[in-house]
Parts: structure tokens; sequence; C-alpha cells
């Protein structure tokens, strides 16, 4: 086994930050997830040892809260592991999820970042694990590296991006079409992200997801059965299994 400066000199070589370097050695992770999210990982190394120092990992339980509507943001989130759903609580009682971050490297919150209070509630779907990063700590480290701007600014256009679609998704298509159009867009989400899976994780309930989707429940079930029985989708336990893509795409832009 190397030395700890050896293996330096080989994360310097490629480019990677590694295990936070300043801390403890019981303290560290075995990989750094800015190595690997999408928005991170092109950065200079000395850019990524920068960002390193304002980590701080949290876990979080199923159900239990990132950060509430209306409180003072003062984090971005880094997604290590788990699931996180982002929603406005609606006067009736019922949650309107505009984000799900899945995929570690995911950023959340980001959005937010420039207003006064947080305009969603950030909520773990299950067992989460995440790197916080203070905004003002961030906003710091963007004075001597600039390069972070675009990365925010990707992560923001994404964001804005996918919540364009889904309310398109909702004003002008029928509840078989809005179904269609969200598995498409898990499908998708994942292909890009290179997971090549042919099983689609059903993060939300089925009750989270009819809200989602501004349909009921009933509604819902009925949609995801008529798929099912077109041979265009299987519902297993954990989740959905897309048969024919091509279908769905069908289905999915179908006035």
């Amino acid at each position: 086994m190397g030395s700890f400066a050896t293996d330096i000199q080989e994360l310097d070589k490629f480019g990677e930050a590694g295990p936070c370097r300043h801390k403890l050695p019981e303290e560290r992770c075995l990989t750094c997830i800015l190595d690997s999210s999408e928005f991170f990982h092109g950065l200079p190394i000395g850019t990524k040892l920068a960002l390193q120092q304002g980590l701080r990992r949290r876990e979080y339980g199923r159900r239990e809260k990132l950060y509430f509507e209306g409180e003072k943001g003062q984090y971005i989130y880094i997604l290590v592991s788990g699931e996180a759903k982002v929603y406005k609580s609606l006067s009736n009682g019922r949650q309107q999820i505009h984000k799900i971050a899945s995929i570690p490297g995911d950023l959340i919150g980001c959005e937010d970042m420039f207003l006064e209070a947080a305009s969603s509630t950030a909520e773990a779907i299950d067992s989460t694990s995440v790197c916080c990063l203070k905004t003002s700590f961030l906003l710091n480290t963007m004075t001597g590296h600039g390069e972070l701007s675009n990365v925010l600014m990707k992560a923001m256009s994404r964001n804005l991006n996918a919540y364009i679609r889904h309310i398109a998704n909702l004003g002008g298509k029928n509840a078989l079409a809005r179904v269609a159009s969200y598995l498409y867009y898990l499908h998708e989400t994942h292909r890009e992200r290179g997971w090549m899976l042919d099983m689609l994780p059903a993060s939300l309930t089925r009750v989270e997801l009819a809200d989602m989707l501004s349909i009921t429940q009933r509604t819902l079930i009925r949609s995801l059965k008529t798929l099912e029985v077109g041979n265009v989708i299987s519902i297993v336990r954990e989740g959905f299994v897309i048969s024919n893509v091509n279908e769905l795409v069908r289905i999915a832009d179908a006035d």
C-alpha cells in the first residue's frame, strides 16, 4: 500500500480531489462526491480542494426535512446517496412536487440561494446522505474561482428546464399522457446520467405521484394499468420496467 502522500500525487495527476485532506483519516470519505458529480467533476483540482474546506456530511432519515419552505436558506446540498423530493405545500394540504433528487451529485436548494427565504421544502424520501455547503462559504469561494458560477448556472438551468417540462405536461395533456411523460422523463434522466437500468425505481408513493401529476390516485392507478395491459410497462414491487420505449413516447406526445 502506498503512502498518503503518494496517493495524493496520483489524485492530483488525474484532477481528483479524493478524500478531504484537511480532515483526520477516520473522518474522511473513501471518495469525494465532487469527483463524481456531473456539476463539479470537471472543475480544476484547486477549486475542488477549496470547496472541500466547506463541505459537511449529514445524514437524514426517511421523511426528515432538509429545510422548510419560508425559512432562510443557508446551505446548498449535494446528494451523496438516497433520494429527496422538493415541493411546495398547497392550501388544501397536498404537495406540489417539482423536483426529485435521485442521482448522486444532484444539487438541492441551489435555486434558493439568492432568495431571502426558501421557496420550497426539501424532504428525504428514504435514508439520505448529503454534503452541505454554506451559501456564504460558496459565494466567498467563487471570488477566487470564477468557474463555480458556471456550475451553479448549469444546475439552476437544468432545474428550470425540468420544471418547465413538468408544467407543460400538466397543462396540455390527458392523464395517461402525463403518466407516460413522467415515466419517460425518469427513463431519460437515468440514461443521460449513465444509469442504464431496465427498472425505474418508484421513489414516490402513489399519492405523491398523483399529486405531482395533478391527477387523482384512482386515475393514476388506472393509467398505469392501461400502460401495463398495453405491454408498454411492467409494474414490479420496486418500480416500473419500460417494455416499449417508442410506444411510451407516442403516448406521452399524444394530444
